[in-house]
């Protein structure tokens, strides 16, 4: 997506151009370049034009920015051009963004809209350096309504290539009102059939929160995204459920694909099954020192959409949420808020994990208003579980490691993308070298062996959504083996694809 320059290859056209003879040309170049070396004094240190506060590759930009004014071939949109080269600059840390006035405006829009549904075609997906990886399909949406399909590769929308680009593109591209048309081109089974179809954007509605009783009373939960929303939600469908039939005996609270959101979100269901008074996440601000605990106690969960009434308020008589056996589904898209929630669960002892490492972003963002009206989103804390372990590029460990289907290829599931696979740019940390290079070498290399292998990728997949919960998901049956205390059909993984353990840090007088 960058343009090089070739600067060289501009000058020799230019130069055969003007002489049949390339070599006399370059030998009377250098002649005068000698002449002009002993003929120009030496320039004394020029004063700085800019003030003195200014770091100096600002002044170069400055001046980059008059010479354009003046020699360019036509007149630049000045503040376009700046607002791309603080777009591209601030890209390269790790999920940071910057907004103009526009654009923010519209991003305020679109997560109020997104609160009440919003429109799209119904999928979802992973960012990847070779385009989107559907990993699963909305049923009853326009993508699963035409023929879309898990697995698919979507490398363009709208003719505009998805190859190496990144969420900010697939929202450039995908954005649209109810009714406008969405073309999809992408990449189907091991040929790499390239298909298009073209998609009626439609009303899609967040459903984060699900539960059906299962045999022996057992209650399946499903949490596919941390909205807002989202504990009240979880509240009245796991309630609705207990109404329905004799007392629920365990709960599975399923976080597979779930790739956060709000994080207060998480605090609030940890909060909900592990009641008041403990530490649900202790988080590290910019010195790497200071350390700010985030209990389970109201207001630490509080959200906008709360109206600064505690959703849990009304359930402190009610010591089923506390009591009740839990065992949380995790895999390597569980990510943010949804491992939060999992490593609080287990490190409280509330909760014991089933599935594979999670895919371990470790780190908050915050938003914050700049000058004129434009945004910056920025990462401005770690996350730490209660015990004190990072997970950025880690994840959390299952106490069960389970592969999504029974003959899963284990080697390929831990290849999956992750944290750790995410590049850091030199000068993202000037304290800190990027700690995970060499396993993202080592991850690759071998990414690259099994491609030259021809492996069957099916066996190393993500189970989709669509499955979960039905007699195809060999973790959900691992998982009521687990409640029913049955022996539990476990795997062993290869140290060489992941990092090495955490370096953990005592707390502060937590509780």
């Amino acid at each position: 997506m960058r343009h090089q320059s070739t600067p060289r290859k501009s000058r020799e056209m230019r130069y055969n151009d003007t002489t049949k003879s390339p070599s006399r040309h370059w030998a009377t170049v250098a002649v005068l370049l000698a002449a002009l070396a002993c003929s120009v004094p030496a320039r004394a240190a020029e004063t700085s034009p800019c003030p003195p506060d200014w770091e100096p590759q600002i002044c170069q930009l400055k001046s980059v920015v008059e010479v354009l004014k003046k020699e360019h071939l036509t007149e630049i949109d000045v503040p376009a051009f700046l607002d791309e080269t603080i777009r591209l600059g601030v890209k390269t840390l790790p999920y940071a963004r910057f907004l103009t006035a526009e654009e923010q405006l519209e991003q305020v829009k679109k997560d109020e809209r997104t609160r009440n549904g919003a429109p799209g075609i119904g999928i979802i997906f992973e960012t990847q350096p070779d385009g989107l990886h559907i990993i699963d399909v909305v049923p009853e949406a326009p993508a699963a309504l035409a023929g879309v399909l898990t697995g698919d590769l979507v490398v363009a929308m709208d003719d505009n290539s998805l190859v190496g680009g990144g969420n900010a593109d697939v929202t450039k591209y995908a954005g649209g009102e109810i009714g406008a048309p969405l073309k999809l081109t992408l990449l189907r089974g091991a040929k790499r059939q390239r298909l298009q179809f073209t998609l009626v954007r439609a009303i899609i509605k967040p459903r984060p929160a699900t539960a059906k009783r299962l045999a022996g009373d057992v209650l399946y939960t499903r949490m596919a995204s941390f909205p807002e929303p989202a504990i009240g939600d979880y509240i009245d469908a796991v309630q609705a459920e207990r109404k329905k039939g004799p007392p629920i005996k365990g709960v599975i609270l399923d976080l597979r694909i779930n790739g956060g959101g709000a994080l207060n979100a998480a605090i609030g269901i940890t909060a909900l099954f592990s009641g008041r008074n403990k530490t649900a996440m202790v988080t590290l601000q910019r010195d790497d020192k200071t350390q700010h605990r985030i209990s389970t106690n109201w207001p630490d969960y509080n959200l906008p959409v709360m109206k600064d009434q505690d959703p849990l308020a009304p359930l402190q008589a009610d010591d089923w949420w506390l009591n009740v056996p839990l065992i949380v589904l995790v895999d390597d898209q569980s990510a943010s808020a949804a491992e939060a929630t999992a490593a609080a669960l287990k490190d409280l002892g509330r909760a014991k994990l089933l599935g594979t490492p999670t895919y371990g972003k470790g780190m908050a963002q915050n938003g914050m208003g700049t000058r004129d009206g434009t945004y910056l989103v920025l990462t401005n804390a770690r996350n730490l579980r209660p015990n004190g372990c990072p997970m950025e590029g880690y994840g959390v460990v299952p106490d069960w490691i389970v592969a999504p289907r029974k003959d899963a290829d284990m080697d390929g599931v831990q290849l999956g993308y992750r944290e750790v696979d995410i590049p850091r740019a030199a000068y993202a940390s000037k304290s800190a070298p990027d700690p995970f290079a060499d396993v993202r070498k080592e991850r690759q290399r071998l990414r690259d062996r099994r491609a030259l292998a021809k492996l069957d990728i099916s066996r190393s997949t993500t189970l989709p959504q669509k499955e979960f919960a039905s007699d195809k998901d060999w973790q959900l049956k691992q998982a009521l083996n687990a409640l029913a205390g049955k022996p539990v059909q476990v795997v062993s993984v290869n140290p060489r694809f992941m990092p090495a353990q955490p370096a953990c840090i005592k707390l502060d007088n937590q509780t």
